[in-house]
């Protein structure tokens, strides 16, 4: 299973880039990223609505990243963008393939335990260190870590809910 890393804003728009500073004096913006697709989109906005065309210019290592965006020409512009959060529409999202799915929609999902319906879970947050993707789940009072894999999680017909094997709840719950 695969899924693209963004961060949730709203039900229409995603956070893709942090702000964190500028860059030379043209009006070059530093960036925290958090997609790994971002070349994929044209067009970035802020959480007041200003849309901006974008270019990246370079990444720099890691999840930082330069970029230019339209109308901002020099380093004073540049800087007022300080601290600034820009989005993509989730319509100009790519579509997601089987068994693909993105953080936003799965954080705050149903998790349901095959053949146990009784048991209530849902999903608090999704992170990857590095050796996979971990999928956070709260069980009663606690949460507890679950690999994001196919033998975890077979494949699903159902977008309100995620099903989980009961083998993967018992052996990652406690």
């Amino acid at each position: 299973m695969e899924f693209r890393t963004y961060t949730e804003k709203s039900d229409n728009v995603i956070e893709v880039l942090r702000v964190v500073g500028a860059f030379g004096i043209k009006g070059q913006l530093r960036a925290v990223l958090f997609s790994d697709n971002i070349c994929a989109y044209k067009k970035v906005y802020t959480s007041d609505g200003c849309e901006f065309d974008f270019r990246v210019i370079r990444f720099v290592g890691g999840k930082h990243i330069i970029i230019s965006l339209s109308g901002i020409n020099d380093r004073t512009e540049a800087l007022s963008f300080k601290g600034a959060i820009l989005y993509v529409k989730k319509s100009d999202l790519e579509q997601t393939n089987e068994n693909e799915y993105y953080v936003c929609d799965l954080i705050g999902k149903n998790v349901k335990i095959i053949d146990h319906e009784d048991i209530s879970c849902k999903v608090v947050n999704v992170f990857n260190f590095g050796a996979g993707d971990l999928i956070e789940i709260s069980y009663q009072d606690a949460t507890f870590m679950v690999p994001f894999k196919k033998e975890n999680f077979p494949s699903n017909e159902h977008e309100e809910e995620i099903l989980m094997t009961f083998d993967a709840f018992t052996c990652y719950k406690d």
